[in-house]
Parts: C-alpha cells; structure tokens; sequence
C-alpha cells in the first residue's frame, strides 16, 4: 500500500510502497478514505522536543484523524463488522489498569497514541483495537468523518461544564479552536470571545455564530472589551486552546470570579502565573482537558453533528490527495488554513 512515511528525525514525509497491516485478533482492518492534519504531525514532521517527550516511534506512517471504511475484522470482534464506516479514537486504552477500570480510559497509564507511538493512517489502509472504532451514521462525508477527533476535543472542552447563558473566551482560532466557539454557540453560550493573532482565523471564526465576537491582542484591548462587555465582571467560561503563555495568562485574567477555565492548549515551556490574584481569590476552576472522554464527547460530538446546526464545513479549508501530504502539513503549518483535509 501507499503511506506517508517519516523515515528518521531529520527527513521530512516520504509518500512509498509498504505492506499493508496485519491485524491481530482484536483489531480492525480499515480502507482509509480521509484524513485531516493535526498539530501534532506538525510536531512529527519538525520533529520537535515534544516528539521525544512523548516518545513518538520512528520511523513510522504519520496521521491519526482520519475515517473509512472496515475491510477486515480479528476473530475476537464483535461490535465491528466489514462495511461499516468508522472514525477512530486515537487514544488506545491498555483496559487493565485503575484508569481505565474506573472511567478514565482516555488517561490511562499505559496509553498509546495511534500515528504517535503506532504506525499512523496517512496511508491507504490503517488499523486499530476495536476499542477504538467509532461507528459512523452511513453517508457521512469521509472529509467529517475525519474531523471527529479533534472535533471531540473540543466538546470535551466545552461542554466539560455548565456553558448555556454563560459568557465565553475561545483563546487560540487554530482548528480545535474554530470547533470550541462552533459548540459553545450552538449550545447556547451568551456570548462567544474568540481571540487569536490571525486576522485569516479570525475571519473564519466569525463564521461560527451569531454572537461571536473576534478580538486580535495586537489591535485590541482583549481584557478591557470582554470586562466591558460582561458588565465589568469577566468571562465565565475560558477555553484556552494557543498553547501560549501569553494566551493563558489572558485567559485567567478575564475570566470572572467563581468562573471555570479549560485548559486544552499544549505548551512549549512553563508558565508564570499569578495564581493568587487570577485562580486562588477568584476561586476558579481549573479543567485539564486531553483527547475525549471515551465515549461521552463521541455521542455529543455525534449528536450536535448529526443535528445539521454546526458550520464545520466553514472550518475545512484546504484538500489534498495522500501524495501531497507534506504539502498539506507546510499548509498547516503556514496558519493561513483552517482544518487540512487528505483525501486517500
């Protein structure tokens, strides 16, 4: 089969000729028909100091949002069957330990990333336990499929908490972003704040509701608008998806007192903050939020997507064939894109 190939640390995406996988008997079969790009494959890519505080394999195919359609099952799968069309939960449970025995199993202890530390689905065919299938509704385009994943991210973010009537702040318009201020609109947030650097972001975050508002820091006074516009209170709710320093302390800093942060963004290095002030006094509640709760986003990211009301078409900006798979991560790279898609 054709792949998309990172052979070492140094070289960039090879497109070559390897064999397709074998499953064993727990496992899954699946004739990939889309994929989309995530920062972390940008991260494999660059291979950045991230790769190896994860331990990523390598070599190894790249990519792990993606759908298709199941082509073989092992013996021991009973909830999956050829033909069914599926998305995948990227996060692999090792199902033994106290985590995952208790709820948790997209933290467990033992955790393995598909496309991070197993070969990945930029490829013509890709496999995964059937823990990890998600059964889509027939007919779903291959290009939303793909976006499930990081789609689910984002409701766990959001709706990780109360959010109707409140008031919102989406820091960070990358993609995850874009989806956050989608669900927090439709599910009835008061207003949505979604502030990034990106004037191109931007313009495609005022697509997603009516009560959006965009704020760009190098031309707007972020904390004195949405302090203004909040009735000098503050956010009640703050998303915080730039992985950037400078995007948190701002997200704690609107946000008003006994109001509750997501913090979903991953950041390069430590992060000063003035805890006294902006957490400990306004006694706020603070959410790590990594990947979806396995599988509560899945049926809320399902059930708001299958309801027609979101706008994620507006989010995938750019397509591409497998072949052109380096070109679509420089392209998400580049920022001036929403959601990457690779069709295969």
């Amino acid at each position: 089969m054709k792949a998309a190939y990172k052979p070492n640390r140094n070289k960039g995406i090879e497109i070559r000729e390897i064999p397709v996988p074998e499953i064993s008997s727990n496992e899954i079969l699946i004739k990939v028909k889309a994929g989309a790009v995530c920062g972390s494959d940008i991260h494999l890519y660059n291979w950045s100091d991230w790769c190896e505080n994860v331990d990523a394999k390598n070599p190894m195919v790249i990519g792990h949002e993606f759908c298709g359609e199941v082509v073989a099952v092992g013996e021991q799968v009973s909830s999956i069957k050829k033909g069914d069309l599926i998305a995948a939960e990227t996060h692999i449970p090792c199902g033994e330990c106290r985590l995952c025995k208790t709820g948790k199993q997209h933290i467990c202890q033992d955790m393995k990333i598909v496309g991070v530390h197993t070969d990945g689905a930029f490829a013509e065919y890709a496999k995964i336990p059937e823990v990890c299938a998600w059964k889509l509704p027939e007919g779903t385009p291959p290009e939303i499929g793909a976006v499930y994943e990081p789609f689910g991210i984002a409701v766990h973010g959001v709706l990780k908490d109360k959010i109707a009537g409140f008031s919102t702040v989406i820091i960070g318009a990358g993609p995850i972003g874009l989806f956050a201020a989608n669900v927090a609109s439709v599910s009835g947030a008061s207003q949505v704040f979604v502030v990034d650097l990106s004037e191109y972001r931007l313009n495609l975050a005022s697509k997603m509701g009516d009560n959006i508002v965009t704020l760009n820091p190098t031309q707007d006074d972020v904390v004195k608008i949405i302090k203004e516009k909040t009735g000098g209170f503050g956010a009640d709710v703050v998303i915080e998806l730039s992985g950037s320093v400078s995007g948190t302390k701002t997200g704690l800093e609107v946000l008003r007192k006994g109001g509750r942060v997501s913090l979903i963004g991953l950041h390069s290095q430590e992060v000063p903050l003035d805890l006294v002030n902006n957490v400990i006094y306004k006694e706020a509640t603070i959410y790590g939020i990594t990947g979806r709760e396995m599988f509560d986003s899945w049926y809320l990211a399902d059930s708001l997507i299958q309801s027609g009301k979101l706008n994620i078409r507006d989010i995938l900006t750019h397509e591409f064939s497998l072949d052109e798979t380096e070109k679509a991560i420089l392209t998400a790279k580049g920022g001036k894109a929403g959601k990457v898609i690779i069709k295969i």
